[in-house]
């Protein structure tokens, strides 16, 4: 039953209403991975093995996934890690927001999303880039829709962003 509660509350943070697509939330929510082990008593959740996320438009990758969760059995945070984790998002608009970290970690009590060395968040349309950025560390505000990219207190790296033009219309 606990196992239930924890897909459920992977489907309501990974379904962000301003973000996924309206129906995103109504999907089945499809994790696949080389093991799990889930610890009630402590409140974790770890994936592990080539694990993949998938619900209606959205897909998480990474090596690993771990999830904390309280008492409650609410997700209080998302950590997904490896060589690069990925994730992809369908808006409702048509555009496609990616992501892409060693270490992407999701906040469910602010609905902040960090992305964590090498990263990089890109969005576009019909599979052309409008916007592309990259940073030791990217702050992404899901409510808000707020990008931040920095260094993290670092001083190696540049952060580097692409703006493309909108095509004119006639």
């Amino acid at each position: 039953m606990k196992f239930h509660k924890i897909l459920f509350v992977i489907a309501i943070l990974l379904s962000n209403g301003a973000l996924a697509l309206s129906n995103d939330r109504e999907q089945p929510i499809n994790v696949e991975a080389d093991s799990a082990m889930i610890d009630n008593v402590k409140g974790v959740a770890i994936y592990e093995g080539n694990v993949i996320v998938t619900q209606g438009s959205i897909r998480l990758t990474a090596e690993k996934v771990t999830l904390n969760y309280s008492e409650k059995q609410e997700i209080e945070k998302l950590i997904a890690e490896g060589k690069i984790a990925r994730f992809k998002q369908r808006l409702d608009n048509g555009e496609d927001i990616t992501a892409q970290a060693k270490t992407m970690e999701y906040n469910a009590l602010t609905s902040m999303l960090y992305l964590k060395r090498a990263a990089k968040l890109q969005k576009s349309r019909n599979g052309k880039n409008s916007y592309t950025s990259t940073a030791p560390y990217i702050t992404y505000d899901t409510k808000a829709g707020l990008i931040k990219a920095n260094q993290n207190g670092r001083r190696k790296g540049r952060i580097k962003m692409t703006l493309k033009p909108q095509p004119k219309r006639r």
